[in-house]
């Protein structure tokens, strides 16, 4: 026959313990520590979350600070003289300097000596100086100048012998205009 266990004591944590058995106390104990872990785990999300909410709205009222103190502050005005200058520089740099020194170069001989070219970007001209050995070379160097398609005007402002050079070479000076836009 089977024994009956006969207990009069009264139902206890006390009693419980004392019949459970060890694998089970020992798995109960794991669970607990598994659950504290689990709980200080939570507890740090918890306060990270917190921390980057409160940074959040740091961040957010440094940036409404900023936008208002750019707003209030107008962009700066550059003075008149700084801004005729900086329009100057890039019409200087928006020159069609391959065009126009193609078309000097495909009237060029090499009897004639270019020795100065002055751009004009807010005319559309050429002032440029050049040496030869006589008149006849300047004239049909002049007229080359005129069959470029680039020039809408050529024109000989001056010339002179340089009296001081043993071989007296003509000097002279002239302007051309030129049309936008055209590639020859």
């Amino acid at each position: 026959m089977k024994s009956i266990r006969i207990e009069f004591a009264p139902d206890s944590i006390a009693k419980r313990l004392h019949y459970t058995s060890f694998p089970v106390l020992l798995l109960a104990v794991f669970v607990l520590v598994l659950l504290g872990g689990l709980a200080w785990r939570a507890n740090q999300l918890f306060q990270g979350r917190m921390y980057a909410a409160e940074k959040m709205q740091s961040l957010q009222a440094d940036i409404e600070r900023i936008e208002k103190k750019q707003l209030k502050t107008p962009p700066p005005k550059l003075p008149q003289e700084q801004v005729i200058a900086v329009n100057q520089a890039i019409a200087k740099l928006n020159l069609p300097w391959t065009d126009l020194l193609d078309a000097l170069e495909k009237a060029s001989s090499d009897k004639v000596a270019l020795l100065q070219v002055t751009p004009n970007s807010q005319k559309g001209s050429l002032k440029a100086v050049a040496e030869t050995k006589n008149s006849d070379d300047m004239i049909a160097y002049i007229e080359a100048l005129k069959q470029q398609k680039l020039f809408t005007a050529v024109i000989l402002e001056k010339h002179e012998i340089n009296e001081q050079d043993p071989n007296k070479p003509y000097r002279f000076q002239f302007e051309v205009q030129w049309r936008d836009g055209v590639r020859q």
